[in-house]
Formats: C-alpha cells, structure tokens, sequence
C-alpha cells in the first residue's frame, strides 16, 4: 500500500469507528489524512469504496500474519491457538478498524454484502484450520463451516472481554479460549 493510500486507510478508520460510515463525510477523510480531496478521488471514486478497501486491506494483513505464523506449526492445535494469538494482537493494535467491521456486519447495503463476504473467506482459512484438527482427531468432525463462524465468534467475545478488562496477556487469554474450544462445556 503506498503512503497516499496508508493515510487515507487510517483516516478513514478513524472516522468511520468514531462516526460511523454514514456520518463520516469523505471531506473528513481527506481532512483528517491530510490530503486534498481531489487526491483522495484520485485513489478512490466513494466513501464506498474506501470501505471496501479497508475491508480487503485489513482482512489480507489478519491473514498473511496468521499464515506467516503457522506455516512452520505441525501440531493443528497450535495451529488454532497461533490464530487466536494473531487475532488478539492484532485487535488490540487496531481497535478501530475491528469496530468498524463490527459496525457494519448487519444490514442489506451493498458494503455490508460485500463485507460478509470478505469475512466468509477469512472463516473458510478457521475452517480450514479446523478441518485439520478433526482429521486427526482433536475435535469432532461436525459441520466445520458452522464451527468456523462459532470460533470467530467465540474469539471475538474473548476479545471484548480483554478490551473491556483491559488484559494486555495475550498469550494467557489465547490458552483459555483455545482449551475451552478444545475442551468443551462438558469437562
């Protein structure tokens, strides 16, 4: 991502975590990145379109981090602790961009769509993840798609809890939610 576009990023962020997407103004974008708006329309044509690009930008950088931090990982239960360890880390850092995502997962609006459907690919590499713990028998072998979503919901639940606690031990945080999804209610 180049500097012009960083600065529209993190503007924009900004502004739609604080604001929400509709009443952020693209002139409060382009104010707030410090850039004139006719250079922000050279990067992007609408507000929209700068949500998408922070949908897609953001979602790349939780993935490449989770696969560059796995990729080494043999063990599937590490694997899924490694995910949460990002995940965390990550929210943490940029509270912002995850409450802007968070804002807008409901509603029929073209962005909306569009984020869902982002983040269904982010839940197909949990899948993934999952999958590989069944097949050697760490968890059952149930509908791994349906897990997936639980997973990312369950983490975020965790999340909110650090932020909200303000618990800073990740690496505590990430053993407690992954032997709770390993162990079950049951134990």
């Amino acid at each position: 991502m180049n500097k012009t576009k960083k600065l529209i990023f993190d503007a924009a962020i900004k502004s739609f975590s604080q604001k929400g997407f509709h009443k952020t103004t693209v002139d409060e974008i382009a104010e707030s990145a410090g850039v004139a708006k006719g250079t922000l329309y050279y990067h992007f044509k609408s507000k929209e379109e700068i949500f998408k690009f922070i949908i897609d930008e953001g979602t790349r950088i939780i993935e490449e981090e989770i696969l560059d931090r796995t990729e080494h990982l043999e063990d599937p239960v590490e694997k899924l602790r490694t995910i949460c360890y990002v995940h965390i880390e990550l929210v943490t850092k940029h509270v912002e961009f995850f409450k802007t995502i968070l804002s807008q997962m409901w509603g029929n609006e073209e962005r909306q769509n569009q984020l869902r459907d982002v983040l269904a690919g982010y839940f197909k590499l949990i899948e993934k993840y999952l999958t590989e713990a069944a097949d050697e028998k760490y968890i059952k072998d149930k509908n791994m798609e349906i897990i997936a979503f639980n997973f990312f919901g369950v983490m975020i639940s965790t999340i909110i809890y650090s932020l909200m606690h303000r618990e800073k031990n990740v690496k505590d945080l990430a053993d407690t939610f992954v032997d709770f999804i390993m162990g079950g209610i049951g134990k």
